[in-house]
């Protein structure tokens, strides 16, 4: 067992790679009352073309399939409800997928060792049949219906789809209605034996645990099953370009005022290259440039208020591949083109002073602070990072101190903004 000290936050991470490939990361929290545990598969939407587990050629498999992975999962041979055991036990459970990630967790402390083994055995023994396949169509065809009646979620899947020309980060993690229909039992088998494997996964427990008991229920749940040597899938790599797919598209949806999501795509290999930084630090500077161009202590915000442009704050997002960054704004507007023009300018105007920075830079480290102390922020934190890095950064707090103005005006002086694509929602027309 590794133990590393988490610098500046008070906080201790214990580590361990077990023979059969799966990490293990602990961060107790003897203050809180609660536990939470997370199983993670470095697989997600993204995940589209690989080579299978004993295979030599790519294989395509359907968009969506990583979530319907994830349902059917829930799925046993004893036809026992996953979810009411956990219940039973005195906690909650549930699961999600991202683009890159298939994350299953419980949230609570009571019969923690019992929850923890009933965590790895269900997501460690799949079973698939064709009629529970069948069934679970229907119930993912009513999610995406479900979907298609939020705006903003239909506005972000759109401009995604727009921004993106050949990275499946334009395609749905849920996937599409005919997509999730062509999925069979044995492709759900081929995506979990190439992708399930403990080498390819990871548990972290945050709360109030004992790390070294936390480790050894792990470790001899593990001894107890045995699995194929590890090979780590390899993934179909995109040569996605920076410019984008479509520029601009409208649709119109029963709604009363228009939404305008705007997405700037920028060459992240280049950036990294040209200005000798790392993905994370330049991440952290445009994340800086994004709120004080466009939160809610803004300039921009309190003007396009004051003009009525919009009504309510703005929401700006970051969304990273290998080689592509993207900054996302979503809002609501009266006039969402003149908006738009009016995003265009302000984000040209690169000229932002010391102390805005220095303003900001404390913020983003009395945020890292406070999600030290919230044990759901800390897995979450955790769990990004190996998604990412595939390590965990320990000097977090040491990190955001370094962040200086010079390497900040350098990074958005780099920022190209040409290449954008926006998306409004308009009302139907009567």
């Amino acid at each position: 067992m590794n133990k590393l000290e988490i610098k500046g936050l008070d906080l201790t991470l214990y580590e361990e790679k077990l023979e059969n490939g799966l990490s293990i990361y602990v961060i107790p929290k003897e203050k809180s009352k609660g536990i939470y545990a997370t199983f993670t598969t470095k697989f997600g939407g993204h995940d589209l073309d690989f080579i299978p587990e004993g295979k030599e050629e790519m294989l395509s498999v359907p968009a969506g399939i990583a979530h319907f992975l994830e349902h059917k999962m829930f799925a046993q041979k004893s036809n026992e409800d996953v979810m009411s055991l956990f219940s039973k036990n005195g906690v909650s459970c549930n699961a999600n997928t991202s683009s890159y990630k298939t994350c299953y967790l419980f949230d609570g402390s009571s019969h923690f060792e019992e929850n923890l083994n009933l965590l790895l055995d269900y997501v460690q023994e799949p079973y698939f049949t064709d009629e529970n396949v069948e069934k679970e169509k229907g119930i993912i065809e009513q999610e995406i219906d479900m979907s298609a009646d939020n705006p903003y979620s239909i506005g972000y899947f759109r401009l995604m789809e727009n921004l993106f020309v050949c990275d499946p980060s334009r395609i749905r993690v849920i996937g599409s209605k005919e997509s999730v229909n062509s999925i069979t039992k044995e492709d759900l088998y081929t995506c979990y034996e190439t992708f399930y494997h403990p080498g390819n996964m990871f548990v972290i427990v945050t709360g109030n645990v004992d790390p070294k008991k936390t480790i050894e229920i792990i470790k001899k749940n593990q001894e107890k099953k045995s699995f194929k040597q590890f090979k780590k899938p390899t993934l179909k790599h995109y040569e996605e370009p920076v410019s984008v797919f479509k520029k601009e598209d409208t649709i119109e949806m029963n709604i009363t005022v228009p939404k305008l999501t705007l997405g700037f795509k920028f060459d992240l290999k280049k950036l990294e290259e040209e200005l000798q930084l790392d993905e994370v630090t330049i991440r952290r500077y445009v994340a800086i440039y994004a709120n004080l161009k466009f939160g809610t202590a803004s300039c921009f915000l309190e003007e396009a208020k004051k003009e009525e442009l919009t009504t309510s704050d703005m929401d700006y997002s970051l969304y990273a591949t290998d080689d592509i960054l993207v900054f996302i704004l979503e809002g609501d507007s009266k006039n969402a083109l003149l908006l738009k023009d009016r995003i265009l300018k302000e984000v040209g105007d690169v000229q932002i002073d010391t102390r805005s920075f220095e303003l900001k830079k404390r913020g983003m480290i009395a945020s890292c602070i406070y999600t030290s102390e919230n044990i759901y922020s800390l897995n979450q934190k955790v769990l990004g990072d190996i998604i990412s890095m595939d390590t965990v950064e320990v000097e977090i707090l040491e990190n955001y101190k370094k962040l200086n103005y010079d390497d900040f005006m350098r990074v958005i002086g780099a920022l190209d903004f040409t290449n954008y694509s926006f998306v409004t929602v308009n009302p139907k027309k009567k």
